[in-house]
């Protein structure tokens, strides 16, 4: 095959598969393949085969989806699994990503440069386990995050000069714990984040001269770095920044005490004074917020705390010589529900409210008047039950009337009204539209009526019993009217 213009493609990779069978066997002699010569491509010309490696195979194939002047190219099947060294400097590449770049698991050296690339995708050398050597100088990457470095954890030399990099972040490099050259020269920092270069245990080369730093709090800390690792530096002398005269000034010459911290201090200043503003306003906008939930559910709460915790806000009441913890005021034909509900609420609990009522309390040979009087005078509170039926009666009226001018006489709104049936206004007397309209009331199966009423009554005290165990006299009255 010798004497034969040869295309070193990627169609010549089976021949070379070939070739190194053949050196295992008997098969191959000094003369088969030694002089065999590429003439195409021109980079290739005058080159052995036997001297080329499967990773200088290439194809031109079509273009999809590339500027116009973008030339594609295409490598053999299992050029992935045995490419060491890819050179795609010099191209008008943009973007480097996943799909960009096939996964080279075997490569070592990867040659990037040159291009016009911007931005660098997250985890865009996924895979590349075994590189070493990337080059990436000559593009215009103005920030890099630390998800770009993930996966080459094996690399030696990183080349990022020239790149027009403006901003790192402290993690950009911290998977790279095997670096040991890092050129960040000649781009656009103006600081560097504290502690980007900690995960650099063998660093042995940084370049990083040609950069526009300034001479603030920010790059106090570097140049503290720098001190102790100046044998890093490829140009020691280059590594200046720029004070706010505009004044380049070699890093490692000024004291801490040159560094021109008033910019940053006068903004952590602002920062502090913002977040503190911020603070304030949250920490007001939630106090105006609980002041106005307490004032429209003043109530509300006041029951819940009394009900959950024993809590009462109210001043305590100077009645403790009167007999009864409430009188309880209503119709004869609403007798069933005061026995069967209201009554044993208020009776069979621990201690139990102490009520007067018409059957029960009411002395027998006074007059029914001069007994509402006195049990109303008796009692720390008056519960009215209002209802159609209540209204019909001229004894319960009267009740309502002496609860009523005891609480002005009292100067103190011990009457508790219940609503039991829906009353028109024009129904009821106008002192009870009254009262109803600048007093509050509670309404029979409202949510929380128990809670409620239990509230308004005072706090009860331990039930005295006649020690003879007498019962009082039951007397029946006839509220109807």
């Amino acid at each position: 095959m010798t004497q034969n213009p040869l295309v070193c493609d990627c169609g010549l990779y089976e021949l070379m598969l070939n070739m190194d069978v053949a050196k295992q066997g008997v098969l191959y002699t000094k003369t088969d393949f030694e002089h065999m010569e590429c003439w195409l491509p021109d980079t290739l010309r005058g080159r052995k085969v036997v001297d080329l490696s499967p990773s200088e195979l290439w194809c031109s194939q079509e273009c999809y989806n590339r500027p116009y002047y973008c030339h594609c190219f295409k490598h053999a099947d299992d050029i992935s699994n045995v490419t060491t060294i890819l050179h795609l400097e010099g191209n008008q590449l943009t973007v480097i990503n996943q799909t960009v770049l096939p996964q080279l698991l075997m490569i070592r050296e990867l040659y990037l440069n040159d291009n016009n690339i911007s931005y660098v995708g997250d985890m865009s050398f996924n895979n590349f386990n075994s590189l070493e050597i990337l080059r990436l100088d000559g593009n215009s990457i103005s920030e890099i995050n630390s998800q770009v470095f993930k996966s080459i954890s094996n690399l030696r030399e990183l080349y990022l000069n020239h790149s027009g990099v403006k901003y790192l972040t402290a993690d950009t490099f911290q998977d790279l714990a095997n670096l040991q050259k890092l050129h960040l020269e000649n781009n656009k920092l103006k600081s560097v984040p504290e502690n980007v270069f900690a995960g650099l245990k063998k660093l042995t080369l940084l370049g990083i001269h040609g950069n526009p730093l300034t001479c603030g709090c920010d790059v106090l800390w570097f140049a503290n770095w720098l001190r102790s690792r100046a044998f890093l530096l490829s140009q020691r002398r280059n590594v200046s920044c720029v004070a706010g005269t505009k004044v380049t000034r070699d890093i490692l010459s000024l004291s801490a005490a040159q560094f021109d911290c008033d910019d940053l201090q006068a903004a952590q200043a602002r920062t502090r004074r913002t977040i503190g503003l911020s603070i304030a306003l949250v920490l007001l906008t939630i106090i105006l917020v609980c002041v106005i939930v307490i004032v429209k559910r003043k109530e509300d709460i006041q029951v819940y705390l009394y009900a959950r915790y024993g809590w009462r806000f109210r001043e305590e009441e100077d009645d403790e010589d009167k007999e009864y913890d409430a009188f309880l005021s209503y119709s004869q034909h609403d007798l069933d529900m005061v026995l069967q509900d209201v009554l044993p609420a208020l009776e069979n609990r621990e201690p139990p409210f102490r009520v007067c009522l018409h059957h029960r309390d009411f002395l027998p040979g006074v007059p029914i008047a001069e007994n509402i009087l006195n049990a109303v005078s008796a009692s720390k509170r008056t519960i009215i039950l209002l209802s159609n039926n209540f209204l019909e009666s001229d004894w319960c009226q009267l009740e309502f009337q002496a609860a009523h001018a005891q609480m002005l006489q009292d100067r103190a709104n011990r009457v508790i009204v219940i609503l039991l049936d829906d009353i028109p206004a024009e129904n009821a007397p106008a002192d009870i539209q009254h009262y109803l309209k600048t007093n509050t009331y509670l309404k029979w199966g409202d949510e929380r009526f128990w809670e409620r009423l239990i509230y308004a009554m005072p706090r009860p005290r331990p039930h005295a019993q006649n020690e003879d165990g007498d019962q009082l006299a039951m007397v029946e009255l006839d509220h109807n009217g």
